[in-house]
């Protein structure tokens, strides 16, 4: 199996919460596993692939990344964040809703 660069970005693994009253009114247990709490912003899931992504970038020598989205995309907010934390200068094309 071949094996990827990955930087250390977020707090993992995240924690795992039993939701009782949820669980009581299903009859089962219900649990949510709570990947806002990985300690970049609220990032979750966009942090674990940035994780690959930018280490992927840094192996390739890259100083910049750059990325698109809508004015408040998070995937473009976690890009700067996580970006600037390994020493990268993030560069971000945003467009206004229904530009």
């Amino acid at each position: 199996m071949n094996t990827y660069p990955k930087a250390s970005l977020g707090l993992f693994p995240t924690p795992m919460y039993r939701l009782p009253n949820m669980s009581r009114a299903l009859g089962t247990n219900v649990w949510i596993k709570r990947d806002d709490l990985c300690g970049v912003a609220l990032g979750g899931n966009k942090v674990r692939k940035l994780e690959y992504l930018l280490a992927e970038a840094q192996t390739q020598g890259a100083e910049l990344v750059m990325t698109t989205g809508q004015a408040q995309s998070n995937h473009a907010m976690l890009t700067a964040a996580c970006a600037l934390r390994l020493g990268l200068e993030p560069v971000l094309v945003l467009k206004q809703r229904g530009v």
